[in-house]
């Protein structure tokens, strides 16, 4: 008999933006054992899939087509979720975020989560398996070093454990430059030195978080007399972060893309160097703060 009372779940999405991309698979197991009983929605959605959503779950357009919308089976998963005291998932913050922002979309209320039980089996390994140095060294090196928290004993331990993770990752035939990719794949996207804001293709910064991620800058500087980017400027992010958003408010969509491409050296083709992509275009009038 299915234990509806312990959910385990899974969903699979057309991209990443919360605020846009939607929920084209989902799946739930009553229980924790291997032969609990599942089930499995194969959703319509009504944007593109991503071609890097694509290559991660292999769910292309046409293996939706005559699958019934997210509408069409919300009553029924809405009360799967209500019925259930404990929500399992890995990494479970994304999944949440994208079926609640379902709900949105229809204009109903959201899953009540406030009396669920949540087991994030991500978490609970952070928890329980630290990642400090010491534990690291532990792994990969094997046994304790002296003297933690010296600058010197840190950084001899830090070049054994970074030479035992590349042997135990099979990365032993990589350069370095390689493995500063694996560690962040993104890395030539960003803008600056944090990943808060990326380039797009076609050279527009993008805001890279939150709410609002996949944004560009310039819009948001539009929208709501820029109240999120003078959010962004009052909190503790880096240095760069806050003065591309304040050029943002300051300038016309046209000139800000001009200042930041130079700027922060954004490499683009030749053309795309000197062509604004036609949404930086639609607002060209100055901004002033205030």
């Amino acid at each position: 008999m299915a234990d509806s009372r312990t959910v385990i779940f899974d969903v699979e999405t057309t991209g990443t933006d919360k605020r846009r991309d939607q929920v084209i698979e989902l799946c739930v197991q009553f229980g924790l054992e291997d032969q609990a009983e599942s089930r499995v929605w194969r959703i319509r959605p009504s944007v593109p899939i991503s071609p890097g959503a694509q290559k991660v779950h292999g769910i292309s357009a046409a293996d939706l087509e005559g699958c019934p919308s997210f509408a069409e089976y919300a009553d029924e998963i809405r009360a799967i979720f209500d019925r259930a005291q404990t929500l399992v998932g890995y990494n479970l913050g994304f999944d949440i975020e994208m079926l609640q922002s379902e709900y949105q979309r229809l204009g109903q209320p959201p899953i009540d989560l406030s009396q669920k039980e949540i087991v994030d089996a991500f978490r609970l390994w952070q928890q329980c398996e630290p990642r400090s140095l010491q534990d690291a060294h532990r792994r990969f090196a094997g046994g304790e070093f002296s003297a933690a928290h010296s600058a010197e004993a840190d950084v001899a331990a830090t070049g054994r454990v970074l030479l035992g993770m590349i042997d135990a990752f099979g990365l032993g035939g990589k350069q370095l430059a390689e493995v500063a990719m694996v560690c962040e794949p993104e890395r030539k996207q960003w803008l600056g030195t944090s990943r808060h804001i990326r380039w797009s293709e076609d050279g527009t910064p993008e805001i890279n978080f939150g709410r609002h991620k996949g944004a560009p800058v310039h819009q948001l500087a539009t929208i709501d007399g820029g109240g999120y980017l003078r959010w962004v400027i009052g909190k503790d992010f880096p240095r760069h972060v806050a003065e591309v958003c304040k050029k943002a408010l300051e300038h016309s969509a046209e000139d800000f893309l001009l200042w930041v491409r130079q700027a922060y050296g954004w490499v683009g083709s030749d053309d795309q160097s000197t062509e604004l992509p036609v949404s930086a275009t639609s607002t060209s009038s100055p901004r002033a703060t205030s």
